[in-house]
Formats: C-alpha cells, sequence, structure tokens
C-alpha cells in the first residue's frame, strides 16, 4: 500500500510458450482429510495443486480463522457482489473491472483468492451464505477469468508490468490454482500467461533500498520492503505452478535474493556481523542496502508504521503455494520472522523517544503513553487486543486482521521462539476483534464506515488475510511446510 506510482519497473523477456494441457486434481469438500487424485506433471507448465493428503485441522485458532474466512465469503457473495460492485448486472463473458488501476483491479483479485481458498478447501458455507456452492463458484471464477484475460499479457492495453501488479497476480493466480480444475483450457492459459509475464518481469530486477549500507537514506520515510516482498511472492506462485518451465531456476534464485533484501537489516551489510554469511547460496555482504532498522520496525509513510511490519508476512506467503506444490522453501523465505514477530510482541517504544535517524523523522518523537506494540489493553472490557502505534496510524486504528495472520504464521511455523508471548496467544484477541467486528452486520461485513479503516479495499484486504491465514494452518498440519538451506 505504498505510493508505487513513481516506481517502474522493467519488463523480462518472455519466452514464446504455447498452451499446456494440464490434468488437475478435484478437491473435496468438508472432512479433516481433503482427499483427490493426484495431478499428473506429464510435460505439462502448470502443475496443478495435489490436494491428496492436505489436512483439514479442527483446533481453535483453525476454526476461528475459518469463521473469519467464512464470513468474508458472505459479505463477498452477496452485497459485495451484487451491490458494491455491481457484477451481477454484467452479462459479459468476463467482468470489466472498470480500469487498470490498484482499486479496479486489486479488490476482485483478493477476494477470489479469498474465495477460491475457501471453496477448494471445504470452508464455504452455502448454509450461511445462502449461496450454493455451485454459485459461489461461478462468481469466483468468472473474476479470476475476467482478471486473468484482462491482464496485458492476454489482452492489448490490459493491466498488469505496473508498481503493485505482481501483488494483484499472485492473488489472482493463485485463486485460479486453487479452482484449476474448474476453469477451461482457455482461461487456464489465460491465468498460466499472466502469472508468468508478471514472474518474468523480475528475472533480472534489482530492487532499491531504503538505506545505503553507510547509513545514508535513498528513500527516507519510504521502506522498499513491501514492494520486494509482494512481487516475491509472485515468483514464488510462478515457481511452484510451473515447477518445470525453463526460468524455474532463475525464479528460484531470485526468491532467496529478494526475501534476504526485502527483509535487510544494518547487521547484514557492510562490517556487520552477519555480512559474511551466506543463505542458501547469497552472501549477505554482497547487498547495498537495507530495508529494515536494525530493532525490525519499518518506516513508511514517514511513521514508524507497525502495519508495514507485515512485509515479513509478504513474503512469507511465498511459502504457502511452495508448500501447495509440495517444494521445499529456502531458509532465506523465513529469515528474520521470528525476530521481527518477537520486535511486535516485545520491542519498547518509549514515549517521547526517536531512536532512528532517518531524515523524515527528525523533530519527531513516538506518542504516549509508549510501549509495546502488541499492547494487550482494552478499550472496552472484552477486547484487549489495542495495537500501540507509536506515530500513529493513517489506516485507522481498527485494523486487526494484519496481525491475526502474523499470529496464524508465527504459531504455524513456529516462528515465535524469540517471544515472551507465543503467537497462539495472540492469535485470539486479533481474531476474536475481527469476528466482533463482522457480528455487528448481517451481510457479515468487518468495516461499518470508512474511519474504522481508509483503504478503500478493507473487506476485500480481509479475505485475502484470512485465506492466507487459512493456508497456513493447512500447509502446516499437512507436514508441507519444509525449510531447506539448499543453494539455488
Amino acid at each position: 500500500m505504498s505510493d508505487l506510482s513513481r516506481r517502474q519497473f522493467g519488463r523480462g523477456a518472455l519466452g514464446a510458450i504455447g498452451l499446456r494441457v494440464v490434468a488437475a486434481a478435484v478437491p473435496a469438500g468438508a472432512g479433516s482429510l481433503l482427499l483427490a487424485g493426484p495431478a499428473s506433471a506429464a510435460a505439462a507448465d502448470v502443475v496443478a495443486i495435489d490436494f491428496t493428503g492436505l489436512v483439514k485441522p479442527t483446533d481453535t485458532i483453525t476454526n476461528s480463522v475459518a469463521t473469519v474466512l467464512r464470513n468474508s465469503n458472505q459479505f463477498a457473495v452477496t452485497t459485495w457482489w451484487n451491490t458494491t460492485k455491481n457484477f451481477d448486472a454484467q452479462t459479459g463473458a468476463y467482468l470489466d473491472f472498470g480500469g487498470n488501476g490498484e482499486n479496479n483491479i486489486r479488490p476482485g483479485a483478493a477476494q477470489a483468492f479469498g474465495l477460491a481458498t475457501a471453496l477448494s478447501l471445504g470452508v464455504y458455507s452455502a448454509t450461511q451464505t445462502g449461496v450454493t456452492q455451485a454459485a459461489a463458484e461461478s462468481m469466483t471464477t468468472k473474476l479470476i477469468r475476467s482478471l486473468a484475460y484482462r491482464h496485458k499479457a492476454n489482452l492489448a492495453g490490459g493491466w498488469g508490468d505496473a508498481g503493485q501488479s505482481a501483488h494483484w497476480a499472485a492473488f489472482a493466480g493463485t485463486a485460479g490454482w486453487l479452482l484449476w480444475a474448474k476453469l477451461s483450457t482457455t482461461d487456464r492459459e489465460y491465468v498460466r500467461k499472466m502469472v508468468e509475464y508478471e514472474a518474468n518481469r523480475f528475472n533480472t530486477w534489482q530492487p532499491d533500498y531504503y538505506r545505503r549500507v553507510d547509513g545514508t537514506y535513498i528513500w527516507p520515510g519510504d521502506t522498499q520492503s513491501e514492494t520486494i516482498a509482494w512481487n516475491n511472492s509472485l515468483i514464488a506462485l510462478a515457481a511452484s505452478m510451473m515447477p518445470n518451465h525453463p526460468n524455474k531456476a532463475t525464479w528460484m534464485k531470485q526468491v532467496v535474493a529478494l526475501s534476504l533484501k526485502a527483509n535487510s537489516r544494518p547487521s547484514d551489510v557492510g562490517t556487520g556481523p552477519d555480512a559474511w554469511k551466506t543463505v542458501n547460496g547469497f552472501k549477505l555482504g554482497s547487498m547495498t542496502g537495507t530495508n529494515i532498522n536494525q530493532d525490525c520496525t519499518v518506516v513508511n509513510h514517514n511513521l514508524v508504521h507497525p502495519d508495514y511490519m507485515e512485509s515479513f508476512a509478504i513474503n512469507l506467503s511465498g511459502a504457502l503455494t511452495l508448500a501447495l506444490s509440495k517444494q521445499d522453501t529456502p531458509y532465506a523465505v523465513r529469515r528474520s520472522y521470528d525476530r521481527m514477530y518477537a520486535a511486535l510482541v516485545d520491542l519498547n517504544l518509549p514515549a517521547g523517544t526517536m531512536p532512528y535517524s532517518d531524515p523524515n523523522m527528525a523533530g519527531k518523537t513516538f506518542r504516549a503513553p509508549g510501549g509495546k506494540i502488541y499492547a494487550g489493553t482494552s478499550t472496552n472490557p472484552t477486547d484487549n487486543s489495542d495495537i500501540y502505534y507509536p506515530m500513529g496510524n493513517d489506516w485507522g486504528n481498527s485494523r486487526r486482521m494484519h496481525f491475526a495472520t502474523m499470529d496464524v504464521f508465527a504459531d504455524s511455523f513456529k516462528e515465535d521462539a524469540y517471544a515472551s508471548v507465543k503467537g497462539a496467544t495472540w492469535a485470539v484477541p486479533h481474531l476474536t476483534k475481527v469476528q466482533k467486528m463482522q457480528e455487528r452486520s448481517t451481510d457479515r461485513r468487518t468495516y461499518i464506515g470508512a474511519g474504522e479503516d481508509y483503504y478503500p479495499g478493507r473487506e476485500e484486504w480481509v479475505s485475502h488475510h484470512a485465506a492466507w491465514a487459512y493456508l497456513a494452518r493447512v500447509v502446516a498440519a499437512s507436514g508441507r511446510y519444509r525449510i531447506t538451506q539448499a543453494v539455488y
């Protein structure tokens, strides 16, 4: 959600790769074990997800995540589809999103991902929503094929090749992959080409840094961590969907390099104590800058901004698709997540202080009352989910689903070793807060006014976070999250 309009990305060389025929595995519905026949790899460029052996956990945290996701589904297939977007009034084969910008493309992509996750993994409830599974699948596949069709890889003048477009393509592409069996051969190829195109943009990409090795600031007030992370998650998706692609090795090298660059700290570079280390074949000291403060806080929008500490989770979301494809996750993808999570839980930010030298922080200090980001305080007797924003929050103070997702990642992937209070404990108040917000409205929307969250795509944002969190529970419980130190 950074302002990326000033950043330009070059196009990678796109190979002339023709249509592939893919054998898709069909996911089962509800049940503790999701059973389906394995996909045939053959010579297919896209290998469909093998749902065989994917476990559907039934623990309290997973059930809470499922409730949030199911509630988001309800809003999506009713008010959002029929009124907010008025898609039910469009009768063409492909939806018209009204333009190629973020507010045109990202909401539908995020919502498609949330719906596809629920539909493919047995979370969706026709009883709750009042919309049949078949009708919900029809809406979701229409979103997916329309997003893919209108990408510039498939349609002249379409969206894509822009600052955030890899992020949107990651949502739409993952949604398409989850519902691969429900797409036509033509629409599968549209999805494949969209993902391939966006991934190839970054084959030789060298991202910016927030700060140089010598401590001078290239982008004062504006980390590049989030930008790198969402591009990286798309590259990981491409490598997951297309394990036999001729650019697979290139993509995985970039997944390693960009993961480390997104989460780079001063101790990783120059004469820092970790600069000598090599991670998955990449030497940390080769980086020419950093994007994260040494204490794992992140600066964005000219604020020390806890919302953007989520860049670690965005990067780790690449592990979800690698796990779905039964591939190991490079250590680089998860490096530093445990320390970032500990910073959310335990780092003390005293009011009236400012420990950072970013020139855009000059003359500013942390607001009262100071303390830890995970404040553990309450605004009412049944809510201890309060977040301390040391310099305020320009998105609104009612956001919790991204923190809940970080908690779920920390617990699912055992990334909370350094935190004094573990992810499973924090997930409860954060998920409960979201559920209680959803229960205020009969259509189960999360927000009842823009003042609670100023981002226009706030409902879709909740949906995609719930999908990330649910996938984390599934792949972890199924033993598919495996870390490797392999060199790429």
